[in-house]
């Protein structure tokens, strides 16, 4: 697992905490208890609940960077030359294998991943067959 992986796997562990504290924290909001405590308490705990979702926002934008920082494979056809590739020179996708270089491109981002999913060229492709792999070795 590269360090981006590993980044990106904190920030996610860190997000499922945080967005099951807020979770808990609603909950006894929305109960009988939240009226029992003084009002000054429950002003307290409404700013809580609102830093924490600044916070969750703070997270997402962070884990949206860091998987777009991550390149991955897109095998389409299941064997050795069933990967897309970016043909540089002719402004075009083709398959091929998934050796990267300098006038193929092989390696992309989960955006640029998203954005090859509408091109007309793959309409046909059913994505959730498709084996999209991180690259390895590439930090």
């Amino acid at each position: 697992m590269t360090n981006k992986e590993i980044n990106a796997e904190k920030l996610n562990v860190e997000l499922f905490e945080l967005e099951n504290k807020m979770k808990k924290l609603q909950e006894f909001v929305d109960s009988d208890d939240f009226l029992s405590i003084s009002t000054i308490n429950q002003m307290l705990l409404a700013n809580q609940m609102v830093g924490m979702a600044m916070y969750r926002d703070s997270l997402n934008k962070r884990l949206r960077l860091a998987m777009n920082k991550i390149k991955y494979t897109v095998q389409v056809l299941p064997n050795n030359k069933g990967y897309i590739n970016f043909e540089a020179d002719e402004q075009r996708y083709t398959l091929n294998t998934d050796d990267d270089s300098e006038h193929f491109q092989t390696h992309f981002t989960q955006s640029e991943i998203e954005k090859i999913k509408n091109i007309p060229l793959f309409a046909a492709i059913n994505w959730d067959r498709v084996i999209i792999e991180p690259v390895r070795g590439e930090d």
